[in-house]
């Protein structure tokens, strides 16, 4: 079950990339980063150039090139709406319970427990330390695509954004990590449901999908019927 009555809005907060000045930022797998202004620098040696955030990369990536060219520090996880204290995963905690939670402290900054239904499996919970809360589309996923060349703000909308995240339990968790919906699959009752969320996810961000798992959405919502909206253009990439 995803968040849908949330709402997250990072619009009215002025992000700046995290790490401060260039100097300062840390290095990628690869050993180097982007800049503010979008520039890929290497640092260390061994690293490999890559492409400015406003041109398009010239191959298809790899899964060793997805692992080098991530930088958690452009893809920041767990900011709060309003500054406060309740991130991205206490609203979808809060949103997804069965039952209304508790919390660990008066000021609510942490959810203790609840009931969840881990959708990718089918199991509940009632322990928030129990649980992880997964991106649908990993941002590593939409980084290696065209999300490189999004801005600070837009990536960080994405990595926080409801409507990408899903509470599920640990081994789950570990078990999927950042693979697409080309690379692995949920519990087959939640297998349609798991391709609409990858679709309104990639629509709404403009994501330029790799084809296999462009083709395995359209695969699977075939296959759920025709109340699902139209598939997803299918790209040579």
């Amino acid at each position: 079950m995803r968040v849908t009555t949330a709402v997250f809005v990072l619009a009215g907060i002025v992000l700046s990339p995290a790490g401060g000045a260039h100097e300062t930022k840390q290095y990628d797998a690869n050993g180097g980063h982007y800049d503010d202004g979008g520039f890929y620098h290497c640092h260390l040696n061994g690293c490999v150039p890559t492409v400015s955030r406003n041109q398009y990369r010239s191959r298809v990536f790899n899964q060793r090139d997805m692992d080098n060219y991530f930088l958690q520090d452009d893809w920041p996880y767990w900011l709060s709406p309003d500054g406060g204290c309740r991130t991205a995963r206490i609203i979808v905690l809060e949103a997804t319970s069965k039952v209304p939670v508790t919390y660990t402290n008066p000021r609510q900054c942490e959810v203790r427990e609840g009931l969840w239904i881990d959708e990718y499996t089918g199991e509940e919970f009632t322990r928030a330390g129990a649980m992880e809360v997964d991106h649908i589309i990993h941002p590593k996923y939409a980084n290696a695509t065209n999300g490189y060349q999004w801005d600070y703000n837009k990536r960080a909308q994405f990595a926080n954004d409801p409507i990408n995240l899903i509470p599920v339990g640990r081994e789950t968790a570990k078990k999927k990590r950042q693979r697409s919906i080309g690379d692995w699959r949920p519990r087959e009752e939640y297998e349609c449901e798991y391709a609409r969320n990858w679709q309104q996810v990639a629509e709404k961000y403009e994501l330029d999908l790799f084809a296999r798992d462009t083709s395995r959405i359209n695969t699977i919502l075939e296959r759920c019927g025709t109340d699902n909206g139209p598939g997803i253009e299918e790209e040579k990439k």
